[in-house]
Protein backbone atom coordinates (compact mmCIF):
# COMPACT_ATOMS: atom_id res chain seq x y z
CA UNK A 1 0.00 0.00 0.00
CA UNK A 2 1.32 3.59 -0.90
CA UNK A 3 1.03 7.18 0.92
CA UNK A 4 -1.65 7.77 -2.03
CA UNK A 5 -3.98 4.39 -0.52
CA UNK A 6 -5.12 6.02 3.14
CA UNK A 7 -7.29 2.93 5.03
CA UNK A 8 -10.73 4.54 6.05
CA UNK A 9 -11.48 1.98 7.92
CA UNK A 10 -9.87 -0.80 10.05
CA UNK A 11 -8.57 -4.03 8.05
CA UNK A 12 -9.02 -6.97 10.78
CA UNK A 13 -8.36 -10.37 9.84
CA UNK A 14 -10.01 -13.07 11.08
CA UNK A 15 -9.15 -16.39 9.08
CA UNK A 16 -7.16 -14.72 7.09
CA UNK A 17 -10.04 -12.37 5.14
CA UNK A 18 -9.51 -8.68 4.73
CA UNK A 19 -12.05 -5.77 3.41
CA UNK A 20 -10.44 -2.08 3.57
CA UNK A 21 -11.81 1.12 2.43
CA UNK A 22 -9.66 3.32 0.05
CA UNK A 23 -9.19 6.82 -0.59
CA UNK A 24 -6.99 8.03 -3.49
CA UNK A 25 -5.91 11.21 -3.98
CA UNK A 26 -7.98 12.89 -6.29
CA UNK A 27 -10.29 9.84 -7.07
CA UNK A 28 -13.12 8.08 -5.68
CA UNK A 29 -13.04 6.26 -2.20
CA UNK A 30 -12.92 2.16 -3.64
CA UNK A 31 -13.46 -1.10 -1.47
CA UNK A 32 -11.10 -3.53 -1.71
CA UNK A 33 -11.79 -7.10 -0.94
CA UNK A 34 -10.06 -10.20 -0.89
CA UNK A 35 -11.06 -13.08 -2.41
CA UNK A 36 -12.22 -16.68 -1.64
CA UNK A 37 -13.59 -19.66 -3.23
CA UNK A 38 -16.27 -22.73 -2.68
CA UNK A 39 -15.29 -26.09 -3.16
CA UNK A 40 -18.76 -28.44 -3.62
CA UNK A 41 -17.50 -31.63 -2.14
CA UNK A 42 -21.04 -33.28 -2.53
CA UNK A 43 -24.47 -33.05 -4.78
CA UNK A 44 -24.82 -33.13 -8.51
CA UNK A 45 -21.97 -30.62 -8.90
CA UNK A 46 -18.99 -32.44 -6.76
CA UNK A 47 -15.78 -30.88 -7.67
CA UNK A 48 -17.26 -27.30 -8.97
CA UNK A 49 -15.20 -24.00 -7.62
CA UNK A 50 -17.31 -21.22 -7.29
CA UNK A 51 -15.43 -17.44 -6.75
CA UNK A 52 -16.59 -15.25 -4.36
CA UNK A 53 -15.57 -11.81 -5.12
CA UNK A 54 -18.30 -9.76 -3.86
CA UNK A 55 -19.07 -8.13 -0.62
CA UNK A 56 -22.40 -10.15 -0.42
CA UNK A 57 -22.60 -13.43 -1.55
CA UNK A 58 -26.31 -15.09 -1.63
CA UNK A 59 -26.52 -18.83 -1.59
CA UNK A 60 -30.26 -21.06 -1.95
CA UNK A 61 -32.25 -23.02 -4.36
CA UNK A 62 -33.62 -19.36 -5.66
CA UNK A 63 -32.35 -18.47 -9.63
CA UNK A 64 -31.26 -15.30 -8.08
CA UNK A 65 -28.43 -16.44 -5.68
CA UNK A 66 -24.74 -16.58 -6.48
CA UNK A 67 -24.70 -19.97 -5.87
CA UNK A 68 -27.81 -21.92 -7.02
CA UNK A 69 -28.39 -25.24 -4.69
CA UNK A 70 -30.26 -27.38 -7.23
CA UNK A 71 -31.62 -29.22 -3.57
CA UNK A 72 -34.59 -29.95 -2.53
CA UNK A 73 -34.00 -29.68 1.26
CA UNK A 74 -32.15 -26.17 0.37
CA UNK A 75 -34.11 -23.20 0.68
CA UNK A 76 -34.84 -20.70 -2.20
CA UNK A 77 -32.65 -18.25 0.01
CA UNK A 78 -30.86 -20.29 2.38
CA UNK A 79 -27.60 -18.65 3.73
CA UNK A 80 -25.68 -15.67 2.51
CA UNK A 81 -21.58 -14.83 3.22
CA UNK A 82 -20.80 -11.15 4.23
CA UNK A 83 -17.41 -9.80 3.54
CA UNK A 84 -16.70 -7.58 6.49
CA UNK A 85 -13.72 -5.92 8.20
CA UNK A 86 -13.53 -8.26 10.38
CA UNK A 87 -13.72 -11.48 7.90
CA UNK A 88 -16.46 -13.75 5.60
CA UNK A 89 -19.31 -14.14 7.99
CA UNK A 90 -21.57 -17.01 6.84
CA UNK A 91 -25.42 -15.95 8.04
CA UNK A 92 -28.09 -18.45 7.80
CA UNK A 93 -31.30 -16.43 6.63
CA UNK A 94 -34.06 -18.39 7.94
CA UNK A 95 -33.90 -21.63 6.03
CA UNK A 96 -36.56 -24.85 6.65
CA UNK A 97 -33.50 -26.89 7.46
CA UNK A 98 -30.60 -24.70 8.71
CA UNK A 99 -27.36 -24.26 7.72
CA UNK A 100 -24.83 -26.28 9.53
CA UNK A 101 -21.24 -25.65 10.48
CA UNK A 102 -19.47 -28.45 11.05
CA UNK A 103 -22.81 -30.69 11.71
CA UNK A 104 -23.89 -27.46 13.91
CA UNK A 105 -26.73 -25.34 13.42
CA UNK A 106 -25.79 -21.97 13.30
CA UNK A 107 -27.55 -18.45 12.59
CA UNK A 108 -24.25 -16.38 12.16
CA UNK A 109 -20.51 -17.45 12.21
CA UNK A 110 -17.24 -16.42 10.66
CA UNK A 111 -15.76 -18.59 8.61
CA UNK A 112 -11.92 -19.80 8.99
CA UNK A 113 -9.59 -21.89 5.98
CA UNK A 114 -10.92 -24.96 5.21
CA UNK A 115 -14.46 -24.80 7.18
CA UNK A 116 -17.00 -26.97 5.67
CA UNK A 117 -20.64 -26.00 6.09
CA UNK A 118 -23.79 -27.71 4.75
CA UNK A 119 -26.31 -26.15 3.01
CA UNK A 120 -29.38 -28.82 2.53
CA UNK A 121 -27.76 -32.04 1.55
CA UNK A 122 -24.81 -30.14 -0.38
CA UNK A 123 -21.53 -29.32 1.58
CA UNK A 124 -19.28 -26.91 0.58
CA UNK A 125 -15.70 -26.00 2.17
CA UNK A 126 -14.74 -22.53 2.59
CA UNK A 127 -10.92 -21.38 1.13
CA UNK A 128 -10.05 -17.38 1.34
CA UNK A 129 -7.76 -16.73 -1.83
CA UNK A 130 -4.41 -14.57 -1.68
CA UNK A 131 -5.69 -12.14 -4.14
CA UNK A 132 -7.91 -8.97 -4.08
CA UNK A 133 -10.71 -6.91 -5.99
CA UNK A 134 -11.15 -3.10 -5.95
CA UNK A 135 -14.23 -1.28 -6.43
CA UNK A 136 -14.40 1.88 -7.10
CA UNK A 137 -17.64 3.81 -5.04
CA UNK A 138 -19.13 7.24 -6.10
CA UNK A 139 -18.91 9.78 -4.09
CA UNK A 140 -22.37 10.72 -4.36
CA UNK A 141 -25.34 9.08 -2.94
CA UNK A 142 -28.05 9.48 -5.52
CA UNK A 143 -27.97 8.89 -9.82
CA UNK A 144 -31.04 9.86 -11.07
CA UNK A 145 -33.91 8.96 -8.53
CA UNK A 146 -31.74 6.50 -6.85
CA UNK A 147 -30.61 6.92 -3.19
CA UNK A 148 -28.53 5.22 -1.65
CA UNK A 149 -25.31 5.61 1.44
CA UNK A 150 -24.31 2.39 1.18
CA UNK A 151 -21.35 0.75 0.02
CA UNK A 152 -23.71 -1.57 -2.48
CA UNK A 153 -25.40 1.50 -4.05
CA UNK A 154 -22.23 4.07 -4.18
CA UNK A 155 -20.70 0.93 -6.26
CA UNK A 156 -24.04 1.29 -8.91
CA UNK A 157 -23.76 5.10 -8.79
CA UNK A 158 -20.45 4.45 -9.92
CA UNK A 159 -20.58 2.45 -12.76
CA UNK A 160 -23.75 4.20 -13.66
CA UNK A 161 -21.54 7.35 -14.41
CA UNK A 162 -18.97 5.61 -15.72
CA UNK A 163 -20.70 3.94 -18.26
CA UNK A 164 -23.94 6.34 -18.83
CA UNK A 165 -22.07 8.79 -21.32
CA UNK A 166 -20.89 5.83 -23.12
CA UNK A 167 -22.89 3.52 -26.24
CA UNK A 168 -22.12 0.24 -24.65
CA UNK A 169 -24.99 -1.90 -24.21
CA UNK A 170 -26.37 -2.31 -20.21
CA UNK A 171 -27.86 -5.31 -18.37
CA UNK A 172 -29.27 -4.23 -15.27
CA UNK A 173 -30.10 -7.35 -12.84
CA UNK A 174 -32.59 -7.32 -9.63
CA UNK A 175 -35.43 -8.48 -8.01
CA UNK A 176 -38.80 -7.10 -8.09
CA UNK A 177 -38.70 -3.62 -6.56
CA UNK A 178 -35.33 -2.65 -6.38
CA UNK A 179 -35.32 0.50 -9.06
CA UNK A 180 -34.35 -1.20 -12.11
CA UNK A 181 -36.24 1.13 -14.63
CA UNK A 182 -35.08 4.01 -12.36
CA UNK A 183 -32.07 3.16 -13.05
CA UNK A 184 -32.44 2.74 -16.37
CA UNK A 185 -34.07 6.03 -16.45
CA UNK A 186 -31.42 8.13 -15.06
CA UNK A 187 -29.02 6.35 -17.03
CA UNK A 188 -30.47 7.76 -20.46
CA UNK A 189 -30.70 11.10 -18.76
CA UNK A 190 -27.25 11.13 -18.19
CA UNK A 191 -26.16 9.87 -21.69
CA UNK A 192 -25.16 12.01 -24.80
CA UNK A 193 -29.06 11.07 -26.05
CA UNK A 194 -30.71 12.60 -23.03
CA UNK A 195 -32.57 14.61 -25.70
CA UNK A 196 -33.89 11.76 -28.06
CA UNK A 197 -36.75 9.56 -27.33
CA UNK A 198 -36.84 7.07 -24.09
CA UNK A 199 -38.77 4.02 -24.90
CA UNK A 200 -39.40 1.17 -23.02
CA UNK A 201 -40.73 -2.11 -23.99
CA UNK A 202 -41.70 -4.45 -21.10
CA UNK A 203 -41.06 -8.08 -22.23
CA UNK A 204 -43.07 -9.96 -19.84
CA UNK A 205 -46.33 -8.24 -20.15
CA UNK A 206 -46.64 -8.39 -23.93
CA UNK A 207 -48.01 -11.84 -25.49
CA UNK A 208 -45.44 -13.78 -27.65
CA UNK A 209 -47.61 -12.29 -30.66
CA UNK A 210 -47.56 -8.86 -29.97
CA UNK A 211 -43.87 -7.86 -28.65
CA UNK A 212 -42.45 -7.92 -32.54
CA UNK A 213 -44.83 -5.83 -33.26
CA UNK A 214 -43.90 -3.52 -30.22
CA UNK A 215 -40.36 -3.68 -30.98
CA UNK A 216 -40.22 -4.09 -34.56
CA UNK A 217 -43.44 -2.85 -36.42
CA UNK A 218 -45.55 -3.89 -38.98
CA UNK A 219 -46.80 -3.56 -42.19
CA UNK A 220 -50.31 -2.56 -43.51
CA UNK A 221 -52.38 -6.18 -43.49
CA UNK A 222 -49.27 -8.01 -42.41
CA UNK A 223 -51.13 -9.94 -39.99
CA UNK A 224 -54.93 -9.96 -38.99
CA UNK A 225 -56.43 -6.89 -37.48
CA UNK A 226 -53.10 -4.88 -39.13
CA UNK A 227 -55.20 -2.21 -40.58
CA UNK A 228 -52.56 0.37 -41.07
CA UNK A 229 -48.94 0.56 -40.55
CA UNK A 230 -47.09 0.75 -37.34
CA UNK A 231 -43.30 1.53 -36.30
CA UNK A 232 -41.75 0.04 -33.06
CA UNK A 233 -39.83 0.74 -30.55
CA UNK A 234 -36.61 0.69 -32.15
CA UNK A 235 -37.47 3.27 -34.91
CA UNK A 236 -39.56 4.99 -32.28
CA UNK A 237 -35.96 5.63 -30.31
CA UNK A 238 -33.86 6.25 -33.32
CA UNK A 239 -31.30 8.31 -31.56
CA UNK A 240 -32.17 7.69 -28.19
CA UNK A 241 -32.66 4.49 -26.01
CA UNK A 242 -34.53 1.52 -25.79
CA UNK A 243 -35.19 -0.29 -22.41
CA UNK A 244 -36.20 -3.35 -22.35
CA UNK A 245 -37.23 -4.67 -19.15
CA UNK A 246 -37.92 -8.29 -17.93
CA UNK A 247 -35.59 -9.50 -20.57
CA UNK A 248 -35.47 -13.20 -19.64
CA UNK A 249 -39.00 -13.48 -20.43
CA UNK A 250 -38.28 -12.75 -24.42
CA UNK A 251 -39.48 -15.76 -26.31
CA UNK A 252 -36.53 -17.60 -27.32
CA UNK A 253 -37.68 -17.53 -31.50
CA UNK A 254 -37.76 -14.11 -31.33
CA UNK A 255 -33.98 -13.87 -29.54
CA UNK A 256 -32.57 -14.53 -33.15
CA UNK A 257 -34.34 -11.51 -34.47
CA UNK A 258 -33.31 -9.07 -31.45
CA UNK A 259 -29.76 -9.77 -32.04
CA UNK A 260 -29.83 -9.43 -35.69
CA UNK A 261 -31.06 -5.67 -34.95
CA UNK A 262 -28.32 -5.58 -32.31
CA UNK A 263 -25.76 -6.56 -34.20
CA UNK A 264 -27.00 -4.83 -38.09
CA UNK A 265 -28.19 -2.14 -36.37
CA UNK A 266 -31.22 -2.31 -38.59
CA UNK A 267 -34.87 -3.63 -38.25
CA UNK A 268 -37.32 -4.61 -40.94
CA UNK A 269 -41.05 -4.35 -39.62
CA UNK A 270 -43.61 -7.16 -39.61
CA UNK A 271 -44.48 -8.12 -43.61
CA UNK A 272 -42.36 -5.50 -45.06
CA UNK A 273 -39.19 -6.03 -46.82
CA UNK A 274 -37.51 -2.47 -46.54
CA UNK A 275 -34.71 -2.98 -44.31
CA UNK A 276 -34.36 0.12 -41.88
CA UNK A 277 -30.92 1.92 -40.17
CA UNK A 278 -31.27 2.93 -36.45
CA UNK A 279 -29.32 3.92 -34.20
CA UNK A 280 -30.17 3.23 -30.67
CA UNK A 281 -28.40 2.64 -27.04
CA UNK A 282 -29.98 -0.56 -25.12
CA UNK A 283 -30.29 -1.08 -22.23
CA UNK A 284 -32.02 -4.08 -21.15
CA UNK A 285 -33.17 -5.22 -17.06
CA UNK A 286 -34.18 -8.70 -15.34
CA UNK A 287 -34.75 -10.30 -11.98
CA UNK A 288 -33.67 -13.73 -13.36
CA UNK A 289 -30.30 -15.25 -13.19
CA UNK A 290 -29.79 -14.94 -17.31
CA UNK A 291 -26.37 -16.91 -16.85
CA UNK A 292 -28.60 -20.09 -15.41
CA UNK A 293 -31.16 -19.32 -18.27
CA UNK A 294 -27.87 -19.72 -20.94
CA UNK A 295 -26.82 -22.92 -19.12
CA UNK A 296 -30.48 -24.05 -19.37
CA UNK A 297 -31.44 -23.20 -23.03
CA UNK A 298 -34.28 -20.52 -22.35
CA UNK A 299 -31.74 -17.85 -23.36
CA UNK A 300 -29.18 -17.53 -26.13
CA UNK A 301 -25.76 -17.31 -25.44
CA UNK A 302 -24.69 -15.12 -28.12
CA UNK A 303 -27.82 -12.42 -27.19
CA UNK A 304 -26.78 -12.49 -23.77
CA UNK A 305 -22.90 -11.49 -24.24
CA UNK A 306 -24.43 -8.96 -26.67
CA UNK A 307 -26.89 -7.39 -24.06
CA UNK A 308 -24.11 -7.79 -21.04
CA UNK A 309 -21.25 -5.63 -22.14
CA UNK A 310 -21.89 -3.40 -18.57
CA UNK A 311 -23.71 -5.57 -16.31
CA UNK A 312 -24.82 -3.51 -12.97
CA UNK A 313 -26.47 -5.65 -10.16
CA UNK A 314 -28.95 -3.73 -7.99
CA UNK A 315 -28.42 -5.03 -4.54
CA UNK A 316 -31.90 -5.64 -2.55
CA UNK A 317 -33.27 -3.61 0.21
CA UNK A 318 -32.38 -6.33 2.83
CA UNK A 319 -28.36 -6.25 1.62
CA UNK A 320 -28.82 -2.19 2.33
CA UNK A 321 -30.57 -1.70 5.53
CA UNK A 322 -28.66 1.13 6.94
CA UNK A 323 -30.15 2.94 3.60
CA UNK A 324 -33.70 2.85 4.99
CA UNK A 325 -34.19 6.11 6.91
CA UNK A 326 -32.66 8.28 3.71
CA UNK A 327 -35.18 6.46 1.54
CA UNK A 328 -37.79 7.22 4.08
CA UNK A 329 -36.61 10.56 3.86
CA UNK A 330 -36.14 10.81 0.18
CA UNK A 331 -40.00 9.21 -0.22
CA UNK A 332 -41.51 12.07 2.27
CA UNK A 333 -40.09 14.58 0.56
CA UNK A 334 -41.43 13.47 -2.58
CA UNK A 335 -45.05 12.57 -1.49
CA UNK A 336 -45.28 15.48 1.23
CA UNK A 337 -42.98 18.08 0.18
CA UNK A 338 -41.30 17.77 4.16
CA UNK A 339 -38.54 15.51 4.66
CA UNK A 340 -37.69 16.25 8.57
CA UNK A 341 -38.16 13.15 10.46
CA UNK A 342 -38.84 15.14 13.76
CA UNK A 343 -41.99 15.91 11.73
CA UNK A 344 -43.25 11.83 12.38
CA UNK A 345 -44.02 10.58 15.48
CA UNK A 346 -41.73 8.12 16.97
CA UNK A 347 -39.48 8.17 13.87
CA UNK A 348 -36.25 6.51 15.12
CA UNK A 349 -38.65 3.86 17.06
CA UNK A 350 -39.71 2.91 13.45
CA UNK A 351 -36.40 2.83 11.15
CA UNK A 352 -35.58 0.37 14.41
CA UNK A 353 -38.49 -1.67 13.41
CA UNK A 354 -38.03 -1.33 9.47
CA UNK A 355 -34.33 -2.66 10.31
CA UNK A 356 -35.85 -6.07 11.25
CA UNK A 357 -37.74 -6.57 8.41
CA UNK A 358 -36.52 -8.32 5.21
CA UNK A 359 -38.24 -6.43 2.82
CA UNK A 360 -38.85 -9.02 0.16
CA UNK A 361 -40.82 -6.22 -2.03
CA UNK A 362 -37.58 -4.33 -1.66
CA UNK A 363 -37.59 0.02 -1.95
CA UNK A 364 -40.99 -0.47 -3.73
CA UNK A 365 -42.61 -1.98 -0.73
CA UNK A 366 -41.12 0.78 1.18
CA UNK A 367 -42.88 3.33 -0.38
CA UNK A 368 -45.74 1.40 -0.31
CA UNK A 369 -45.89 1.68 3.64
CA UNK A 370 -44.44 5.06 3.40
CA UNK A 371 -47.48 6.12 1.23
CA UNK A 372 -49.85 4.51 3.56
CA UNK A 373 -48.48 6.49 6.16
CA UNK A 374 -48.94 10.03 4.37
CA UNK A 375 -51.98 8.81 2.49
CA UNK A 376 -54.49 7.94 5.86
CA UNK A 377 -56.96 10.23 6.87
CA UNK A 378 -56.14 10.40 10.78
CA UNK A 379 -53.06 12.70 9.65
CA UNK A 380 -49.31 11.63 10.07
CA UNK A 381 -49.48 8.19 11.74
CA UNK A 382 -46.52 5.91 13.63
CA UNK A 383 -44.36 4.71 10.28
CA UNK A 384 -44.09 1.30 12.42
CA UNK A 385 -47.54 0.72 13.00
CA UNK A 386 -47.97 0.99 9.34
CA UNK A 387 -45.63 -1.64 8.66
CA UNK A 388 -47.19 -3.61 11.25
CA UNK A 389 -51.05 -3.29 10.55
CA UNK A 390 -50.54 -3.04 6.32
CA UNK A 391 -47.39 -5.62 5.78
CA UNK A 392 -47.20 -9.43 6.56
CA UNK A 393 -43.84 -10.93 5.97
CA UNK A 394 -44.49 -13.09 2.93
CA UNK A 395 -40.98 -13.23 0.51
CA UNK A 396 -43.15 -14.08 -1.80
CA UNK A 397 -46.64 -11.93 -1.80
CA UNK A 398 -45.28 -8.63 -1.49
CA UNK A 399 -49.24 -8.13 -0.09
CA UNK A 400 -50.06 -4.47 1.37
CA UNK A 401 -53.07 -3.71 2.75
CA UNK A 402 -53.63 0.02 1.97
CA UNK A 403 -55.53 2.06 3.87
CA UNK A 404 -55.67 -0.48 7.00
CA UNK A 405 -55.52 2.65 9.75
CA UNK A 406 -58.57 4.39 8.11
CA UNK A 407 -60.41 0.65 8.32
CA UNK A 408 -63.24 -0.69 11.14
CA UNK A 409 -61.33 -2.28 13.25
CA UNK A 410 -62.87 -5.60 12.92
CA UNK A 411 -62.48 -5.38 9.22
CA UNK A 412 -58.94 -4.70 9.41
CA UNK A 413 -58.45 -7.43 11.98
CA UNK A 414 -60.21 -9.78 10.07
CA UNK A 415 -57.82 -8.97 6.89
CA UNK A 416 -54.79 -9.08 8.47
CA UNK A 417 -55.97 -12.40 9.98
CA UNK A 418 -56.53 -13.36 6.65
CA UNK A 419 -52.86 -12.73 5.48
CA UNK A 420 -51.59 -14.47 8.40
CA UNK A 421 -53.37 -18.13 7.53
CA UNK A 422 -51.99 -17.63 3.87
CA UNK A 423 -48.83 -16.79 4.81
CA UNK A 424 -48.33 -19.57 7.63
CA UNK A 425 -50.13 -22.26 5.70
CA UNK A 426 -48.31 -21.33 2.59
CA UNK A 427 -45.07 -21.65 4.51
CA UNK A 428 -46.14 -25.36 7.02
CA UNK A 429 -46.87 -26.83 3.41
CA UNK A 430 -43.59 -25.96 1.93
CA UNK A 431 -41.90 -27.10 4.90
CA UNK A 432 -43.94 -30.73 4.87
CA UNK A 433 -43.77 -30.63 1.05
CA UNK A 434 -47.44 -30.47 0.83
CA UNK A 435 -48.34 -33.11 3.22
CA UNK A 436 -52.05 -32.41 4.62
CA UNK A 437 -51.30 -35.26 7.51
CA UNK A 438 -48.15 -34.26 8.40
CA UNK A 439 -48.87 -30.77 8.14
CA UNK A 440 -51.37 -30.89 10.53
CA UNK A 441 -49.57 -32.54 13.02
CA UNK A 442 -47.02 -30.20 13.18
CA UNK A 443 -49.29 -27.44 13.49
CA UNK A 444 -51.43 -29.02 16.30
CA UNK A 445 -54.55 -28.66 14.61
CA UNK A 446 -57.12 -31.04 12.86
CA UNK A 447 -56.23 -32.65 9.33
CA UNK A 448 -60.24 -31.44 8.00
CA UNK A 449 -59.44 -28.02 9.46
CA UNK A 450 -56.18 -27.17 7.70
CA UNK A 451 -57.96 -28.69 4.50
CA UNK A 452 -60.69 -25.84 4.95
CA UNK A 453 -57.92 -23.42 5.36
CA UNK A 454 -56.40 -24.37 2.18
CA UNK A 455 -59.17 -24.58 0.00
CA UNK A 456 -60.40 -21.43 1.61
CA UNK A 457 -57.16 -19.21 0.48
CA UNK A 458 -57.30 -21.53 -2.92
CA UNK A 459 -53.53 -22.64 -2.57
CA UNK A 460 -51.95 -26.09 -3.94
CA UNK A 461 -50.43 -28.07 -1.43
CA UNK A 462 -47.98 -29.76 -4.14
CA UNK A 463 -47.83 -26.34 -6.10
CA UNK A 464 -44.72 -24.91 -4.05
Amino acid sequence: MTDENIPTSRAAARGGSRTVMLTRTGGPRALMLQKAKLLLISGKEQGREVVIDKDVFTIGAGSQNDLIVADPAASRRHCEIHQRTEGFMLRDLGSTNGTLVQGVRVCEVYLTQGVEFQVGTVRLVFCPLHETVSYPLSPRESFGRLNGASTAMRRVFHLGETYAKTDAAILIQGETGTGKELLADALHAHSTRSKKPFVVIDCGSLAKGVIESELFGHAKGSFTGAGSERIGAFEQADGGTVFLDEIGELDLSLQPKLLRALEKKEVRRMGANTVRHVDVRIIAATNRNLEREVREGRFREDLYYRLSIVKIELPPLRQRKDDIPLLVQCFLKELTGADDPKDWPDFERSMALFRQHDWPGNARELRNVVEMAVRGSAGRIDLGACLTLGRINDADSGIVTEGAPDMPFKLAKNQLVGHFEKDYIEKLLERNGGNISRAAREAQIERAYLQRLVRKHALNPRGR
